[in-house]
């Protein structure tokens, strides 16, 4: 790995970290850049991991050190090993006090910073305390919002309960503690693990502040284009059954109350489970409560029947 930096304007840590992942990102990292110059506040350090890019992604990059006052630190895999790996990296190199994630063909508005600020001195020092970061809207290149607004704004509350009581949806845009994702970084079981299980994991111990203003373009994925939403999830089935069986464990006392969502979360772990070819021994002694072992059984031995049948896929 090689790691590349501009001088950086001071010592002094920056109290952002926005990291991006890029592959053969030629085509879209300039806009990205572009945006980040935009920024009304430069109190960042941009973290850019290239994933072994082909293109002339890494040059493109180099050219940026220098055209800019803010630090940049590009590191260099010689190897593809999918966004997971990046945010993970990426995590673990941040010294900001928040954290951000911009993906290659995403934009940044150029109030972001000033806004999750605003938001954030608005709190006392007890909620800031016991909060892990923050979340708000993001919209599409044409200007509309993504998926479902909040229910109330500003509103300090669960991401567990937003999502699945009150049925919140699309994609957000979070500037979460670096402290608390460091503690709660990518598990590297796979080379994708969907990026919501790092925020499930969060939630089963945190609240987050949830506001209504949109401070992301995010290009929503072509049907034939190489975004993750369009990946088979089959072909990362250790990811998503590690991201189901968080679920279950880091849930277990909301999900009593919620038997549709259990039943749901048990046949998605054993359908991964099975395509990973774990074994039910190993499922069950990874779930932390016998309800769950009870349940998950009959699901198990459902599932093997419908992969003898082929209606899913083995990894």
């Amino acid at each position: 790995m090689e790691i590349i930096q501009n001088s950086r304007d001071s010592d002094r840590k920056k109290f952002f970290s926005i990291i991006t992942p890029c592959y053969n990102s030629s085509d879209s990292i300039k806009s990205v850049f572009n945006s980040l110059e935009n920024l009304n506040n430069f109190d960042f350090e941009w973290i850019v991991i290239d994933d072994a890019s082909t293109d002339n992604t890494l040059n493109i990059l180099k050219g940026f050190l220098d055209k800019v006052n803010f630090p940049i630190t590009i590191f260099s895999l010689k190897e593809n090993n999918m966004a997971t790996y990046c945010y993970h990296l990426g995590i673990e190199k941040a010294e900001g006090y928040f954290s951000i994630f911009l993906d290659h063909d995403d934009l940044i508005k150029p109030s972001a910073l000033d806004r999750f600020l605003h938001y954030w001195e608005s709190l006392s020092l007890h909620q800031k305390d016991k909060l892990a970061g923050m979340i708000s809207l993001c919209e599409d290149e044409d200007g509309n919002i993504v998926g479902t607004k909040f229910p109330r704004s500003p509103d300090i509350n669960n991401y567990f309960n937003l999502m699945f009581d009150e049925g919140v949806r699309g994609e957000k845009f979070f500037c979460y503690k670096t402290s608390i994702m460091k503690n709660y970084n990518f598990q590297l079981v796979d080379r994708y693990v969907p990026e919501s299980n790092v925020m499930w994991k969060i939630s089963s111990n945190y609240e987050t502040l949830f506001f209504n203003e949109s401070l992301r373009v995010y290009y929503q994925p072509q049907k034939d284009g190489s975004n993750l939403s369009n990946l088979n999830s089959f072909e990362y089935s250790l990811g998503f059954r590690l991201n189901y069986l968080d679920l279950l464990n880091n849930f277990k006392s909301q999900l009593t109350s919620r038997p549709y969502l259990l039943i749901s979360f048990l046949f998605n772990y054993s359908i991964y489970s099975c395509s990973s070819r774990v074994g039910m021994k190993s499922c069950l002694l990874d779930l932390k409560s016998f309800l769950h072992k009870v349940i998950f059984i009959p699901i198990y031995i459902l599932t093997q029947l419908l992969f003898v049948m082929k209606i899913f896929p083995n990894k």
